[in-house]
């Protein structure tokens, strides 16, 4: 194992408080126990210019850049809208080029408020991910109803969501030690 294992989170909701954070939160929580290193994006995700707009000087777009090519992995989280992800974080991984992630890892969280969940958005997540070049695990958690899935604590009100969103940060940061460092 080379280096730390950094594994960039990258949440499509810019609220702290939404379901999409506190899910990506809890999977944290597995990263951490597994040995990784959450590094959120939050500092300057909501900060990028849209992609296309003459922003690519700014100092969030090379904070991001950065972050990307230090990581080792990614934990990508969004709720659901019409079907796909946030504006937010397609903008966000629209900046990435394979340089930043082929033979990197990446694992997925989607949250909806309805009863169906956000299959089709994990789905999509994944498009992107194949045509970044990165592989994906074949777990992932779409959290559907998520504003009825925490208690007034601010805790998911079911146990088992909890442990598979940390399962998932554990396999993560798993599949980066397993994997070694990249070769780019």
């Amino acid at each position: 194992m080379d280096g730390p294992l950094e594994v960039l989170i990258l949440c499509g909701s810019p609220r702290p408080d939404s379901s999409t954070h506190r899910a990506l939160e809890v999977a944290g929580e597995g990263i951490v126990r597994a040995g990784g290193i959450p590094v959120w994006a939050d500092p300057w995700m909501g900060n990028l210019p849209v992609l296309g707009t003459g922003g690519d000087n700014h100092p969030a777009v090379a904070e991001h850049l950065g972050a990307a090519r230090r990581a080792r992995g990614f934990l990508w989280g969004t709720p659901e809208y019409h079907g796909t992800c946030s504006g937010m974080l397609k903008n966000a991984l629209d900046y990435l080029s394979r340089e930043h992630t082929e033979g990197k890892w990446a694992a997925f969280v989607a949250t909806s408020g309805g009863r169906q969940g956000a299959a089709g958005t994990l789905i999509t997540l994944r498009m992107v991910a194949r045509s970044l070049h990165l592989w994906t695990l074949p777990e992932e958690v779409s959290l559907a109803s998520s504003a009825k899935a925490w208690d007034q604590d601010g805790k998911l009100s079911d146990p088992e969501l909890a442990s598979k969103l940390r399962r998932l940060g554990v396999g993560l940061v798993d599949a980066l030690r397993c994997s070694g460092p990249p070769r780019v």
